[in-house]
C-alpha cells in the first residue's frame, strides 16, 4: 500500500511540474502550481478554483491581503500570507534580475529602469534616480513612504542624496494609487520647487513619472516640466530685473 501512495504522489507531482513546460498554463495552472509547492498538503486545484472566483484574476489573489486570503477554505494563516508575499518577491526579483550598470538616456530607459519599484504598491512611494556624467545609474530607491491618499517629498534629502552621489542628473518618480496618473497641483508645485532647488547646486532634472497600475505620466513628455522650467526662469529674470 505505500508503494501504491508513494508512486500516487510521484504522478501527481510530475503532473504538477509539466506546469514549467506548458506553452500557454491558465491562471488557474499557475495558482495551482504555486499553492502545491507552498503547500503540498493543500488541495490546490479546488483552493486555486475558490481564490479565482472570490477574488478574480491571478494578480488580484495576490494582491488581496493575507487576512481576507486567510477566509478562504484550505488556505489558512500561513499559506495567506505566502501568496500575499508573491508581488514583494516578484518586485525583489525584477529589481535583481536589473542590477547590472544601467545607463540612462532617455525617458524609455529610465521608465523601464524604475517601474519595477511600483509593482504592487499599496500606497504611494517616491523613488529617487541619480545618475552621473554618462547617464550611468549610481542611486535608485525610496526615499519615502507615504499612505493611499498621499506621500510628501523632502527636498532637503533628495538635495542631500544629490551632492552624495555627486550627481549630475536625476529622474524623479511617484505612484497614484488612486488609478489616476494626473498630476494634482501639490505634484506640480513640489517638483517646481525641486527643480528650483536642483538647479541651484547644478544639477538636472530630467523628468518627474506618476505611476498608476495601468499606466503612467511624464511629466517631461506632457509639457510640464518645461513649463515649470519656463515659469522659473520668468521668475528669476524679474527678481533680477
Amino acid at each position: 500500500m505505500k508503494a501504491i501512495a508513494a508512486r500516487r504522489k510521484r504522478e501527481e507531482e510530475a503532473e504538477f511540474l509539466k506546469l514549467n513546460t506548458t506553452s500557454n498554463p491558465t491562471e488557474l495552472d499557475i495558482l495551482t502550481f504555486a499553492l502545491h509547492l507552498l503547500d503540498p498538503s493543500c488541495p490546490a486545484q479546488t483552493t486555486a478554483a475558490t481564490l479565482l472566483e472570490r477574488h478574480g484574476k491571478l494578480s488580484d489573489v495576490f494582491d488581496t491581503p493575507a487576512q481576507i486570503l486567510a477566509e478562504c477554505p484550505g488556505v489558512g494563516p500561513r499559506l495567506a500570507s505566502a501568496l500575499a508575499a508573491y508581488p514583494d518577491l516578484f518586485r525583489a526579483y525584477m529589481e535583481s534580475k536589473n542590477q547590472a550598470r544601467t545607463r540612462i538616456v532617455d525617458t524609455k530607459t529610465a521608465f523601464a529602469a524604475v517601474q519595477n519599484k511600483f509593482f504592487g504598491r499599496k500606497t504611494e512611494i517616491v523613488v529617487l534616480l541619480i545618475l552621473d556624467s554618462k547617464g550611468y545609474l549610481k542611486y535608485m530607491g525610496i526615499v519615502n513612504e507615504g499612505s493611499v491618499h498621499g506621500v510628501p517629498i523632502y527636498i532637503r534629502q533628495i538635495a542631500r542624496l544629490c551632492l552624495l552621489y555627486d550627481a549630475d542628473a536625476v529622474y524623479l518618480a511617484h505612484n497614484h494609487p488612486s488609478g489616476n496618473c494626473t498630476p494634482s497641483r501639490q505634484d506640480i508645485q513640489t517638483t517646481k520647487e525641486i527643480e528650483l532647488a536642483l538647479s541651484g547646486i547644478d544639477v538636472i532634472l530630467s523628468d518627474h513619472f506618476i505611476f498608476t497600475d495601468e499606466d503612467y505620466l511624464s511629466m517631461r513628455a506632457t509639457g510640464v516640466l518645461q513649463k515649470l522650467r519656463h515659469d522659473i526662469a520668468t521668475l528669476k529674470r524679474q527678481i533680477i530685473t
